[in-house]
C-alpha cells in the first residue's frame, strides 16, 4: 500500500539535517554557540558557588548574592539569536560545551581549595565558618569566610588558565556542527591567530570569549559588592 506519511517522513529525516546547514552556516552558529557556553558555565558556577559555600561556612546571604549576581551578568551577556539555530547548536554542539564547562568548574574547585589552603598556611582563617559581612568577608588579607573579593580573585586567576581547554573544545565542536575543517587545520598558531576566515577560529573567539566575558564581570560585580559592603 502507498504511505505517503512514511514516505515523506523519510524524506525530512534525509533532508532536514542538509537544509540545516544550509540555513545556519558556521557564521549563524556563533551566536548561540556563545549563548550555550554563557548559560552553561552561569548555572555550573552558580551550582558551584552554593556547593563550595556550604562546604566552607559562607554566609549564605553572601552566596544568594553572589548567585543573583552572577544571574544578572549571564542575561547580560545572552545575545538575541535564532530559535531554531539555538535548538540546532544545542543539539549538536552540547557534549562538547558541556565538557569544557565540567573542566572549568574542575578548575575553579581546585582553585578555590587551593586558595583556602593557602590563607589556612598564612593564618588568615578563610573559609572557616568565622564571621564577617559581605566587604569583611571579602576584605584583602584579613580574617572571614570567603566572600566576594576572594570569588573574584579566585575567577581572574582562572581565566588565564582557560585558553587551552577552549582550545581541546573547538575540534570537537566544529565536527559536531558540521564544519569542515579539511583546508583549516588544527594546528595550535591557527588558533592563535584568530583568522576571521576560518570557521575553526571563529568558533574558538565565540567560546573562550564567552567564557572570559562571564568571569570577568562576574569578578567585577563581586568587587563592586565588596566595595559597597
Amino acid at each position: 500500500m502507498f504511505d505517503l506519511g512514511k514516505i515523506v517522513s523519510s524524506v525530512v529525516q534525509t533532508v532536514a539535517p542538509m537544509a540545516l546547514s544550509a540555513i545556519f552556516p558556521p557564521a549563524a552558529m556563533l551566536g548561540p554557540l556563545s549563548n550555550l557556553a554563557t548559560g552553561l558555565l552561569g548555572d555550573a558556577l552558580g551550582s558551584a558557588i552554593g556547593q563550595l559555600g556550604k562546604q566552607c561556612g559562607m554566609p549564605n546571604f553572601i552566596m544568594k548574592e553572589a548567585q543573583d549576581l552572577l544571574g544578572k551578568v549571564v542575561s547580560q551577556l545572552l545575545k538575541p539569536v535564532d530559535p531554531q539555530c539555538m535548538d540546532h547548536v544545542a543539539d549538536k554542539a552540547g557534549g562538547a560545551v558541556k565538557d569544557l564547562v565540567s573542566s572549568i568548574i574542575s578548575d575553579f574547585k581546585d582553585a578555590f581549595q587551593n586558595y583556602l589552603n593557602d590563607a589556612s598556611k598564612k593564618g588568615e582563617g578563610k573559609g572557616c565558618g568565622k564571621g564577617g559581612s559581605a566587604g569583611g568577608a571579602g576584605g584583602a588579607g584579613g580574617g572571614g569566610a570567603i566572600g566576594f573579593r576572594e570569588l573574584a580573585a579566585i575567577l581572574a586567576e582562572l581565566e588565564q588558565k582557560q585558553a587551552k581547554n577552549v582550545q581541546n573544545a573547538v575540534q570537537k565542536a566544529s565536527d559536531a556542527l558540521g564544519v569542515d575543517s579539511s583546508q583549516q587545520g588544527a594546528e595550535q598558531q591557527q588558533f592563535q591567530a584568530m583568522e576571521e576566515s576560518k570557521a575553526e577560529a571563529q568558533i574558538f573567539q565565540a567560546l573562550s570569549s564567552a567564557i572570559s566575558e562571564v568571569m570577568k564581570n562576574f569578578g567585577g560585580a563581586l568587587n563592586t559588592a565588596a566595595r559597597g559592603g
